[in-house]
């Protein structure tokens, strides 16, 4: 198998929906049944890179000028066209996880805004560097009392801050004498942002601005600061509402999220794991629904595994 840890980095509000309405949000976005936490679903990220392949021309190449397009070969067959409705019947090389919340971001009084994370967003992010077997020991993930938070730099400790509704206690992480937070910043803003001129900003900021925070005040914020857009549909002629108001939700620009993408190495070769780089690495892709609102652009990094770990 060769592995690869995918960072998602939205450039605008992301709707992927989930299947039922909540409370008053009609088109909610997907989320865990169990924690709340915000996702993308595998099923649904697949869906939108093997959009971004078709869009390359994946579609029109075939390995040696015959056989399955490549589009085919590393995502399956479309479902649908000779075989029925609802039949696929090649699943393809590449086996797409879960996009899991990495740091959402929150309003603050303090430096605008910073990014909200917690030890459990951090422990599956250690757990999808080791399935994907990436070469590097994860920092320790910081130990935080339920309704509190630990910071990355000295700018937010020993102080209540105001974080989205909640007003909470922050301090710095202590463990010896290395800030396992600021160590995740590190990673996460290197690996998952980039220090690449346009994203550089960003980067730096996260790196000053990551909290982790307790369960207590993750899971509300969770469900506070994510948007929410009152919307209505127009009779195109009359241009008077047929439809609506709803309310759509969605991941606010700024938000992290990662996933694991397996490529099964009996069929792949160099060339699949090259142009899988190519079209996923250092990327602007496009996931989610409401795309001609322009919502749902994101920013993709591969983080690539060690041949032979």
């Amino acid at each position: 198998m060769t592995s690869f840890l995918l960072y998602l980095y939205t450039e605008s509000p992301l709707h992927a929906g989930g299947a039922d309405t909540d409370g008053s949000v009609d088109l909610p976005i997907q989320r865990e049944t169990a924690t709340g936490y915000p996702l993308v679903w595998g099923q649904s990220l697949k869906g939108a890179l093997r959009q971004a392949a078709y869009d390359a021309g994946w579609h029109e190449e075939h390995r040696n000028g015959k056989g399955p397009t490549l589009l085919d070969e590393v995502f399956g067959r479309a479902v649908g066209g000779e075989n029925g409705p609802g039949v696929n019947p090649s699943a393809g090389m590449l086996s797409v996880g879960d996009a899991q919340l990495v740091a959402l971001p929150v309003p603050t009084l303090h430096r605008t805004f910073a990014w909200a994370t917690s030890p459990l967003a951090l422990s599956r992010l250690a757990r999808k560097y080791a399935h994907a077997r990436i070469h590097r020991t994860p920092p320790p993930v910081p130990k935080v009392r339920p309704a509190e938070g630990v910071c990355a730099t000295d700018t937010w400790k020993d102080e209540e801050q105001v974080l989205g509704p909640c007003l909470v206690r922050v301090d710095r992480a202590k463990n010896g004498q290395a800030n396992p937070a600021s160590a995740w910043a590190e990673v996460i803003a290197a690996e998952g942002i980039g220090d690449e001129p346009h994203l550089e900003v960003f980067a730096d900021k996260l790196r000053e601005d990551l909290l982790v925070l307790g369960e207590d005040v993750m899971g509300q914020l969770l469900r506070e600061c994510t948007e929410q857009s009152v919307r209505v549909q127009l009779n195109p002629d009359t241009k008077t509402v047929e439809n609506g108001p709803f309310t759509s939700e969605y991941l606010p620009a700024e938000t992290l999220l990662a996933a694991v993408l397996t490529l099964r190495d009996r069929d792949a070769t160099e060339e699949h794991r090259s142009r899988l780089t190519g079209l996923l690495d250092k990327t602007v892709l496009q996931i989610g629904g409401d795309e001609t609102l322009g919502k749902g652009l994101v920013w993709s990094r591969l983080v690539k595994a060690v041949p032979g770990e």
